[in-house]
């Protein structure tokens, strides 16, 4: 499956990309749902923010989720103090998605190869620093699943739906 880019006017892809970062913050407030949920979308912004964006500006979208999230306390609970701790490897797992998402495509990978492999990167990533802390006791057990499956499962979730948005997009533009 490949995926074209859409050429948007100018300041309607400026307003596009304005509201993806506003909402990769905004959702950790308006959403108290579960983690699989929260994170599902924000993953969803980061897919849509390289299939719909023209930009290079993507620390915005990289830093502002978990920023959002540490502020409202409300993805990880009583956890949300160890959140501190993982703030810069969460940050660097973000752009590592984005940046090895839109390397993947501009190589003519497959959408979903592309999509898979930059999932798994972020979770690798997570999962490795995840099992560091937990193995010098700076962070509960609890966060090698937050930072593991549950990664992998946001991330390739949030690809599906990020790949059915610009789908209607891409129809709705012809």
């Amino acid at each position: 499956m490949e995926t074209k880019t859409i050429t948007l006017p100018k300041t309607v892809s400026q307003v596009f990309e304005y509201s993806l970062i506003a909402s990769s913050f905004l959702i950790p407030f308006l959403i108290s749902g579960p983690q699989l949920l929260t994170g599902t979308i924000v993953n969803s912004l980061f897919y849509l923010f390289v299939l719909q964006s023209v930009s290079k500006k993507i620390l915005p979208i990289v830093l502002l989720p978990s920023i959002g999230a540490l502020l409202n306390g409300i993805i990880f609970g009583k956890f949300t103090v160890f959140l501190l701790y993982f703030l810069p490897m969460i940050w660097i797992s973000n752009y590592l998605l984005i940046h090895s998402f839109k390397f993947f495509l501009k190589k003519k990978s497959p959408v979903l190869i592309s999509m898979g492999i930059s999932a798994l990167l972020k979770t690798l990533l997570l999962f490795s620093i995840a099992y560091l802390f937990t193995t010098i006791k700076i962070v509960p057990q609890i966060f090698l699943q937050l930072m593991g499956l549950f990664q992998l499962y946001t991330a390739l979730l949030g690809g599906v739906i990020a790949l059915g948005i610009h789908f209607l997009i891409s129809k709705k533009n012809g």
